[in-house]
């Protein structure tokens, strides 16, 4: 009966350890006065710009965002990089490419 108890246990622990698919930011360089500022000016996720493609305009890359959990699509994981980046002001995350561990991976940036 112990075992069993323990198996059970130890199955929900390491099914509830999967987690929420969430995003995190890299900064190229907390030198950077744009995160020194730390007076970040949030906009609305849908102005955000989120694609695998490059932009056709002038843009100044500042970090690297990427998924962890392993989003459900590539839909799930534009919108948590969205959401993220609107909190900072970013403009846009660009070259967002799938890894081969099912998370992906993306260049913030800031219009010119």
């Amino acid at each position: 009966m112990k075992v069993f108890s323990l198996f059970t246990i130890l199955c929900l622990l390491l099914l509830g350890c999967a987690g929420v698919p969430t995003t995190r930011v890299r900064p190229y360089s907390w030198d950077d006065p744009y995160w020194k500022a730390e007076i970040y000016e949030s906009k609305d996720p849908e102005s955000v710009i989120v694609t695998e493609g490059d932009l056709y305009r002038n843009y100044r890359e500042i970090a690297t965002i990427y998924t962890e959990g392993r989003p459900k699509n590539k839909q799930e994981a534009f919108s948590l990089m969205r959401r993220l980046v609107c909190k900072f002001g970013a403009d846009a995350v660009i070259k967002v490419r799938k890894k081969k561990n099912k998370n992906y991976e993306g260049i913030v940036v800031l219009f010119n």
